[in-house]
Protein backbone atom coordinates (compact mmCIF):
# COMPACT_ATOMS: atom_id res chain seq x y z
CA UNK A 1 0.00 0.00 0.00
CA UNK A 2 1.26 3.15 -0.45
CA UNK A 3 0.58 5.23 2.40
CA UNK A 4 0.37 8.82 0.96
CA UNK A 5 -2.39 8.12 -1.44
CA UNK A 6 -4.09 5.13 0.91
CA UNK A 7 -4.24 2.63 -1.99
CA UNK A 8 -2.77 -0.32 -2.63
CA UNK A 9 0.12 -0.17 -5.46
CA UNK A 10 -0.06 -2.96 -7.78
CA UNK A 11 3.04 -3.62 -10.16
CA UNK A 12 3.19 -0.68 -12.73
CA UNK A 13 2.17 1.47 -10.25
CA UNK A 14 2.80 5.09 -10.55
CA UNK A 15 3.67 5.72 -7.13
CA UNK A 16 4.37 9.25 -7.65
CA UNK A 17 1.01 9.99 -8.63
CA UNK A 18 -0.44 7.32 -6.31
CA UNK A 19 -2.29 5.89 -9.14
CA UNK A 20 -1.86 2.56 -11.06
CA UNK A 21 -1.45 2.48 -14.71
CA UNK A 22 -2.68 -0.27 -16.15
CA UNK A 23 -2.43 -1.63 -20.13
CA UNK A 24 -5.62 -1.29 -21.41
CA UNK A 25 -7.47 0.38 -18.73
CA UNK A 26 -7.70 4.06 -17.60
CA UNK A 27 -8.61 3.13 -14.01
CA UNK A 28 -8.70 6.75 -13.30
CA UNK A 29 -11.26 7.72 -15.75
CA UNK A 30 -12.70 4.49 -15.90
CA UNK A 31 -12.59 3.92 -19.58
CA UNK A 32 -11.01 1.70 -22.18
CA UNK A 33 -8.04 3.20 -23.83
CA UNK A 34 -7.78 2.35 -27.57
CA UNK A 35 -4.82 2.47 -29.84
CA UNK A 36 -6.58 5.19 -31.91
CA UNK A 37 -10.31 6.14 -31.00
CA UNK A 38 -11.17 8.10 -27.77
CA UNK A 39 -14.09 5.96 -26.99
CA UNK A 40 -16.25 8.59 -25.13
CA UNK A 41 -15.62 11.37 -27.38
CA UNK A 42 -15.46 9.51 -30.79
CA UNK A 43 -12.29 11.40 -31.85
CA UNK A 44 -8.40 10.14 -31.73
CA UNK A 45 -6.77 10.33 -28.24
CA UNK A 46 -3.82 12.32 -28.05
CA UNK A 47 -0.96 10.71 -27.41
CA UNK A 48 -0.02 11.81 -23.84
CA UNK A 49 -2.86 12.58 -21.58
CA UNK A 50 -2.53 13.45 -17.92
CA UNK A 51 -5.27 11.56 -16.22
CA UNK A 52 -4.50 13.37 -12.78
CA UNK A 53 -4.96 16.60 -13.85
CA UNK A 54 -8.49 15.56 -16.43
CA UNK A 55 -6.54 17.99 -19.12
CA UNK A 56 -4.94 16.97 -22.42
CA UNK A 57 -1.12 17.75 -22.12
CA UNK A 58 0.40 18.26 -25.97
CA UNK A 59 3.97 17.85 -26.55
CA UNK A 60 4.53 21.27 -27.12
CA UNK A 61 3.45 22.48 -24.07
CA UNK A 62 5.74 25.44 -21.95
CA UNK A 63 4.83 24.07 -18.83
CA UNK A 64 7.89 26.39 -16.86
CA UNK A 65 6.19 29.54 -18.74
CA UNK A 66 2.23 28.10 -17.93
CA UNK A 67 1.33 28.96 -21.96
CA UNK A 68 1.32 27.20 -24.71
CA UNK A 69 3.21 27.47 -27.79
CA UNK A 70 2.46 26.79 -30.94
CA UNK A 71 6.22 26.26 -33.39
CA UNK A 72 4.84 26.17 -36.90
CA UNK A 73 1.58 29.20 -36.59
CA UNK A 74 2.10 32.51 -37.27
CA UNK A 75 0.25 35.22 -35.96
CA UNK A 76 -1.72 36.51 -38.75
CA UNK A 77 -1.01 39.52 -40.77
CA UNK A 78 -1.56 42.87 -39.41
CA UNK A 79 -2.52 41.60 -35.88
CA UNK A 80 -0.22 41.68 -32.77
CA UNK A 81 0.78 38.14 -32.11
CA UNK A 82 -0.97 36.52 -28.83
CA UNK A 83 0.76 35.43 -25.88
CA UNK A 84 4.20 33.30 -26.56
CA UNK A 85 3.35 33.64 -30.14
CA UNK A 86 6.56 35.48 -31.85
CA UNK A 87 4.94 37.83 -35.08
CA UNK A 88 6.79 36.47 -38.54
CA UNK A 89 8.51 39.03 -40.43
CA UNK A 90 6.43 40.65 -43.66
CA UNK A 91 7.72 38.60 -46.74
CA UNK A 92 10.87 39.68 -48.69
CA UNK A 93 8.96 39.28 -51.97
CA UNK A 94 6.10 41.40 -51.25
CA UNK A 95 8.39 44.16 -50.22
CA UNK A 96 10.04 43.95 -53.55
CA UNK A 97 7.48 43.56 -55.74
CA UNK A 98 5.76 46.46 -54.57
CA UNK A 99 9.30 48.62 -55.13
CA UNK A 100 9.54 46.87 -58.30
CA UNK A 101 6.00 48.21 -59.29
CA UNK A 102 6.81 51.96 -58.14
CA UNK A 103 10.16 51.69 -59.93
CA UNK A 104 8.52 50.66 -63.00
CA UNK A 105 5.59 53.68 -62.25
CA UNK A 106 8.48 56.53 -62.17
CA UNK A 107 10.25 55.31 -65.34
CA UNK A 108 7.12 55.49 -67.02
CA UNK A 109 5.81 59.35 -65.95
CA UNK A 110 10.35 60.25 -66.46
CA UNK A 111 10.16 58.43 -70.04
CA UNK A 112 6.34 60.60 -70.94
CA UNK A 113 7.85 63.86 -69.40
CA UNK A 114 11.01 63.23 -71.57
CA UNK A 115 9.62 62.42 -75.09
CA UNK A 116 7.17 65.66 -74.31
CA UNK A 117 9.98 67.97 -73.52
CA UNK A 118 11.52 66.75 -76.68
CA UNK A 119 9.01 67.29 -78.57
CA UNK A 120 8.40 70.62 -77.78
CA UNK A 121 11.74 71.11 -77.83
CA UNK A 122 12.28 69.89 -81.00
CA UNK A 123 9.24 71.86 -82.46
CA UNK A 124 7.14 68.70 -83.14
CA UNK A 125 4.33 66.55 -82.29
CA UNK A 126 4.74 63.22 -80.43
CA UNK A 127 2.31 61.49 -82.44
CA UNK A 128 3.64 62.98 -85.89
CA UNK A 129 6.81 61.05 -87.76
CA UNK A 130 9.24 63.06 -89.47
CA UNK A 131 8.83 66.51 -87.64
CA UNK A 132 5.10 66.70 -88.92
CA UNK A 133 2.49 68.37 -87.43
CA UNK A 134 -1.09 67.95 -87.09
CA UNK A 135 -1.66 69.28 -90.65
CA UNK A 136 -3.68 72.50 -88.58
CA UNK A 137 -0.98 74.37 -87.39
CA UNK A 138 2.04 73.39 -89.30
CA UNK A 139 0.10 73.02 -92.81
CA UNK A 140 3.49 72.20 -95.26
CA UNK A 141 3.98 68.77 -93.10
CA UNK A 142 0.23 68.13 -94.11
CA UNK A 143 -0.84 65.44 -96.42
CA UNK A 144 -2.13 68.11 -98.73
CA UNK A 145 1.89 69.61 -99.38
CA UNK A 146 4.53 67.87 -101.49
CA UNK A 147 7.84 66.50 -100.09
CA UNK A 148 9.45 69.48 -101.97
CA UNK A 149 7.67 73.27 -103.19
CA UNK A 150 10.16 74.32 -105.87
CA UNK A 151 10.27 77.30 -108.85
CA UNK A 152 6.89 77.08 -110.95
CA UNK A 153 4.22 75.49 -108.44
CA UNK A 154 0.90 77.48 -107.61
CA UNK A 155 -0.97 76.29 -104.57
CA UNK A 156 -1.62 76.59 -101.05
CA UNK A 157 1.89 75.48 -99.77
CA UNK A 158 3.27 77.72 -101.55
CA UNK A 159 1.12 80.49 -99.74
CA UNK A 160 2.26 79.48 -96.42
CA UNK A 161 5.70 79.76 -97.67
CA UNK A 162 5.46 83.28 -98.63
CA UNK A 163 2.85 83.91 -95.13
CA UNK A 164 5.73 82.55 -92.80
CA UNK A 165 8.84 84.50 -94.60
CA UNK A 166 6.60 87.82 -94.43
CA UNK A 167 6.41 86.93 -91.20
CA UNK A 168 9.77 87.01 -90.49
CA UNK A 169 9.86 90.32 -92.04
CA UNK A 170 10.88 89.64 -95.77
CA UNK A 171 9.51 91.71 -98.27
CA UNK A 172 7.75 89.42 -100.68
CA UNK A 173 3.87 89.19 -101.73
CA UNK A 174 1.43 85.98 -100.49
CA UNK A 175 -0.07 85.15 -103.83
CA UNK A 176 0.40 81.24 -103.88
CA UNK A 177 2.71 81.57 -106.97
CA UNK A 178 6.64 80.27 -106.61
CA UNK A 179 8.39 82.89 -109.13
CA UNK A 180 12.01 85.06 -108.86
CA UNK A 181 10.85 86.45 -105.75
CA UNK A 182 9.65 83.81 -103.69
CA UNK A 183 12.92 81.94 -104.98
CA UNK A 184 15.36 84.91 -103.79
CA UNK A 185 13.30 85.07 -100.64
CA UNK A 186 13.66 81.00 -99.71
CA UNK A 187 17.42 81.41 -101.18
CA UNK A 188 18.25 84.07 -98.42
CA UNK A 189 16.44 82.95 -95.82
CA UNK A 190 18.43 79.27 -96.12
CA UNK A 191 21.55 81.56 -96.26
CA UNK A 192 20.60 83.29 -93.15
CA UNK A 193 19.44 79.86 -91.45
CA UNK A 194 22.80 77.84 -91.93
CA UNK A 195 21.03 75.89 -94.65
CA UNK A 196 22.00 75.01 -98.04
CA UNK A 197 20.86 77.68 -100.37
CA UNK A 198 19.05 74.93 -103.44
CA UNK A 199 16.22 77.73 -103.63
CA UNK A 200 13.67 74.30 -102.94
CA UNK A 201 11.48 73.92 -99.69
CA UNK A 202 11.93 70.31 -98.60
CA UNK A 203 11.83 69.49 -94.88
CA UNK A 204 14.72 71.21 -93.40
CA UNK A 205 13.46 74.39 -94.75
CA UNK A 206 10.02 73.85 -93.91
CA UNK A 207 11.33 72.91 -90.35
CA UNK A 208 13.23 76.20 -90.27
CA UNK A 209 10.51 78.17 -91.49
CA UNK A 210 8.43 77.25 -88.17
CA UNK A 211 11.27 77.21 -85.92
CA UNK A 212 13.71 79.87 -86.90
CA UNK A 213 14.02 82.91 -85.03
CA UNK A 214 15.73 84.64 -88.02
CA UNK A 215 14.72 87.97 -88.76
CA UNK A 216 14.51 88.78 -92.78
CA UNK A 217 13.97 92.97 -92.21
CA UNK A 218 16.60 95.01 -94.33
CA UNK A 219 17.43 98.55 -94.74
CA UNK A 220 15.06 100.68 -96.46
CA UNK A 221 16.43 101.90 -100.11
CA UNK A 222 17.05 105.56 -98.50
CA UNK A 223 19.07 104.03 -96.16
CA UNK A 224 21.18 102.21 -98.38
CA UNK A 225 21.50 105.05 -100.83
CA UNK A 226 22.90 107.50 -97.87
CA UNK A 227 25.31 104.56 -96.91
CA UNK A 228 26.27 104.32 -100.66
CA UNK A 229 27.49 107.60 -100.42
CA UNK A 230 29.17 107.61 -97.45
CA UNK A 231 31.45 104.84 -98.62
CA UNK A 232 31.80 106.02 -101.95
CA UNK A 233 32.94 109.53 -101.82
CA UNK A 234 34.72 109.83 -104.64
CA UNK A 235 32.04 109.04 -106.93
CA UNK A 236 28.50 108.82 -104.67
CA UNK A 237 25.72 109.07 -107.46
CA UNK A 238 27.52 106.84 -109.96
CA UNK A 239 27.76 104.16 -106.89
CA UNK A 240 24.48 104.59 -106.25
CA UNK A 241 23.18 103.92 -109.45
CA UNK A 242 25.20 101.04 -109.99
CA UNK A 243 23.84 99.50 -106.79
CA UNK A 244 20.79 100.08 -108.26
CA UNK A 245 21.37 98.69 -111.17
CA UNK A 246 22.33 95.16 -109.71
CA UNK A 247 19.66 95.18 -107.16
CA UNK A 248 17.10 97.97 -107.11
CA UNK A 249 18.43 98.05 -103.56
CA UNK A 250 17.58 95.07 -101.82
CA UNK A 251 20.28 93.76 -99.68
CA UNK A 252 18.54 90.54 -100.06
CA UNK A 253 19.00 90.18 -103.80
CA UNK A 254 20.30 86.90 -105.12
CA UNK A 255 20.57 86.40 -108.87
CA UNK A 256 21.73 82.33 -110.30
CA UNK A 257 23.61 82.36 -113.29
CA UNK A 258 23.50 79.53 -115.92
CA UNK A 259 26.93 78.16 -114.83
CA UNK A 260 25.18 77.38 -111.79
CA UNK A 261 27.20 80.58 -109.58
CA UNK A 262 25.22 82.88 -108.27
CA UNK A 263 25.71 87.37 -107.72
CA UNK A 264 24.73 88.43 -103.58
CA UNK A 265 23.38 91.59 -102.77
CA UNK A 266 23.35 95.13 -103.19
CA UNK A 267 26.35 95.27 -105.44
CA UNK A 268 25.59 91.65 -106.96
CA UNK A 269 29.34 90.25 -105.91
CA UNK A 270 29.59 86.78 -107.33
CA UNK A 271 30.59 83.81 -105.82
CA UNK A 272 34.38 84.29 -107.64
CA UNK A 273 34.94 87.83 -105.88
CA UNK A 274 33.78 86.31 -102.85
CA UNK A 275 36.24 83.48 -102.86
CA UNK A 276 39.23 86.82 -103.51
CA UNK A 277 37.72 89.02 -101.05
CA UNK A 278 37.33 85.87 -98.43
CA UNK A 279 33.88 86.49 -97.68
CA UNK A 280 30.84 84.21 -97.86
CA UNK A 281 26.88 84.45 -98.80
CA UNK A 282 25.94 85.03 -95.73
CA UNK A 283 28.41 88.11 -95.28
CA UNK A 284 27.70 89.08 -98.62
CA UNK A 285 23.63 89.60 -97.41
CA UNK A 286 24.79 92.52 -95.05
CA UNK A 287 24.56 96.02 -96.28
CA UNK A 288 27.16 96.85 -94.70
CA UNK A 289 29.88 94.47 -95.55
CA UNK A 290 28.69 94.56 -99.49
CA UNK A 291 28.91 98.00 -99.77
CA UNK A 292 32.52 98.26 -98.46
CA UNK A 293 33.70 95.22 -100.26
CA UNK A 294 32.40 96.88 -103.48
CA UNK A 295 34.59 99.81 -102.80
CA UNK A 296 37.06 97.80 -102.38
CA UNK A 297 36.83 96.40 -105.67
CA UNK A 298 36.14 99.90 -106.79
CA UNK A 299 39.63 101.39 -105.98
CA UNK A 300 41.59 98.35 -107.70
CA UNK A 301 41.24 99.87 -110.44
CA UNK A 302 39.07 103.40 -109.52
CA UNK A 303 36.16 102.07 -112.15
CA UNK A 304 32.92 99.69 -111.97
CA UNK A 305 34.36 96.94 -114.47
CA UNK A 306 32.49 94.35 -112.24
CA UNK A 307 29.84 95.63 -113.19
CA UNK A 308 30.19 96.87 -116.85
CA UNK A 309 26.59 96.40 -118.13
CA UNK A 310 25.23 98.77 -115.11
CA UNK A 311 27.90 100.91 -115.24
CA UNK A 312 27.37 101.81 -119.30
CA UNK A 313 23.57 102.11 -118.32
CA UNK A 314 25.03 104.64 -115.43
CA UNK A 315 26.89 106.76 -117.96
CA UNK A 316 24.21 106.21 -120.57
CA UNK A 317 22.58 110.19 -121.39
CA UNK A 318 19.33 110.64 -119.29
CA UNK A 319 16.60 111.49 -121.48
CA UNK A 320 14.41 114.07 -120.72
CA UNK A 321 11.44 112.72 -119.24
CA UNK A 322 13.67 110.97 -116.92
CA UNK A 323 15.41 114.41 -116.28
CA UNK A 324 11.83 115.90 -115.19
CA UNK A 325 10.23 113.24 -114.04
CA UNK A 326 7.51 115.97 -113.42
CA UNK A 327 6.48 116.75 -116.86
Amino acid sequence: MDAARGRVAEPGTDSALGRAVEPVTGSALGRVAEPATGSASGRAAEPATDSALGRDTEPTTDASRGRDTVPTKDAAPGRDAGPGIEPSPRPAGSSRRRRLRTSVVTAAVVAAVSVSVWALTNGRSPSGGGGRGTGEDRPLFSANCSPVIAMGQHDECVREVQRLLHAKGADIGVDGDFGPQTLRRVTAFQVLAGLQPNGVVGEPTKKALYTSRIRMAVWSPQKVRQRVRDVFPEVPDKAVAIADCQSFLDPLHILPNTNGTRNWGLFQISDARLRELGGTPREALDPEWNIRAAHKLWSRDRDFGDWPHCERAADAPRSPAAANPGT
